[in-house]
């Protein structure tokens, strides 16, 4: 018997299981009977996923012709802010956890050229997820996340890249650039490294000078805040986009007036009290959110961090940081400033920050579900045709069981999986 006809057959379901079927090879598939998101809701529709692609135009031959059963089809997820994967190590594991939360593309912002150049047949592959590397980060001596990765060293890295020391570190997992000597010095290596962007580092940039010779900060300070525009002027001159790394107002104002399109952290994702410091230290001021959206600037507030790795000790703290979260997103909500989703989690997905951003009551289910499945995804990926189920585009979605519009729940019940025209399971 023909494999269309006994498709034709089967509950939706079951083809998760025989995966000798139709894994084994792309097929030309008719996708009758679902509910396709159209941006706006769900309606009635048909495709043909052919040579990877989306289209309406039949085929001269469909090998296979599967009823959806009026599930519901979405575009599939992105992950704009995590530092997995990057090593060998577990590899399959981390990337089976992305594709089991439907993420197809993830924005690593900060990465080990040597770890991740071991990999590079392994990902970006209709079969794995697709990755985008900043490659190291450009920060000052001193300064996030030189700290980090010496901790990292004697703990994920250990086994990845034994015998790497402190100074293995630079030039991989950053540069350190202090005065406009150094960039020029250290750019042509940055870029003979082929970053996907570039990432930077401003923390308590209020407080450059402050912090800058002081080591009692260290790990709490980034870049002169005077050289970021001279980075993005080389980005761009390069064809490459700069993200940066902002823990205050201040931080985000002069990223986005240094023209970065990216904020890595929304202020308030993590808080460090002292004398002065309040909640409204945190607060994003209408004017920068107004520079922001005339820029075209997007965030990733990584505010699951609270949950996941920062959490707050003293109910006090912990109370005023989720009112400032707030305070935030719903200003950004207001002047339509695009939120990527992304955890910071190594291993975590993004799962944990749409959860997150649900609980917090800011966002309606439709607001959320177009942050994941169409904002980050062409935030990552500006120049492919992914994030929409339209004629032409990549053959890439998720069957829900549900909508995800009434019930949230529905975006972790995934059915199937189809990438570039494959069916994953």
């Amino acid at each position: 018997m023909a494999i269309s006809r006994i498709i034709k057959t089967l509950p939706v379901l079951l083809l998760l299981l025989p995966s000798q079927v139709l894994c084994g090879q792309q097929k030309s598939i008719h996708w009758t009977n679902g509910q396709w998101f159209d941006g706006s809701g769900f309606r009635q529709d048909e495709f043909f996923t052919v040579n990877g692609l989306l289209t309406k135009i039949r085929p001269e031959r469909v090998d296979t012709v599967i009823n959806l059963q009026q599930q519901y089809v979405i575009p599939p997820f992105g992950e704009a802010h995590n530092h997995s994967p990057d090593v060998e190590m577990d590899l399959e594991v981390i990337v089976e956890r992305y594709l089991a939360d439907g993420i197809f593309y993830i924005k690593n912002p900060n990465s080990i050229p040597f770890t991740t150049s071991k990999i590079k047949d392994k990902i970006n592959h209709p079969r794995s997820v697709d990755v985008v590397y900043a490659n190291g980060g450009i920060t000052a001596s001193g300064g996030h996340p030189e700290g980090l990765y010496t901790h990292l060293l004697s703990t994920i890295y250990k086994k990845s890249i034994p015998n790497w020391t402190n100074r293995s570190m630079e030039g991989e997992a950053y540069y350190l650039v202090n005065t406009k000597e150094e960039l020029e010095k250290k750019w042509p290596f940055i870029l003979s490294q082929n970053p996907g962007f570039i990432k930077t580092y401003l923390l308590y940039s209020e407080e450059y000078q402050e912090r800058k010779d002081d080591t009692r900060y260290n790990g709490k300070k980034g870049l002169n805040p005077k050289l970021l525009p001279l980075i993005v002027a080389k980005a761009r001159a390069a064809g490459l986009s700069v993200s940066c790394h902002a823990e205050t107002p201040a931080d985000v104002l002069f990223a986005v007036e240094a023209g970065v399109t990216e904020i890595n952290h929304m202020p308030g994702y993590q808080v460090r009290w002292k004398e002065g410091y309040s909640e409204d230290y945190y607060l994003l001021p209408w004017p920068v959110l107004r520079k922001m959206k005339k820029k075209g600037v997007h965030t990733d507030a990584t505010y699951s961090l609270s949950e996941t790795e920062l959490s707050e000790k003293d109910p006090l703290h912990s109370q005023a940081r989720l009112a400032v979260q707030k305070r935030n997103l719903e200003r950004l909500r207001k002047m339509n400033v695009p939120v990527t989703i992304g955890c910071d989690s190594y291993n975590k997905t993004a799962r944990t920050e749409m959860e997150y951003l649900h609980r917090l009551g800011v966002f309606s289910n439709k607001e959320l579900l177009k942050m994941w499945c169409e904002t980050t995804p062409l935030a990552i990926f500006p120049q492919r045709k992914i994030a929409f189920l339209q004629e032409g585009y990549e053959a890439s979605f998720l069957l829900l069981k549900q909508n995800p519009l009434e019930h949230f729940d529905a975006l972790f019940t995934i059915q199937l999986r189809v990438k570039q025209g494959f069916i994953l399971w």
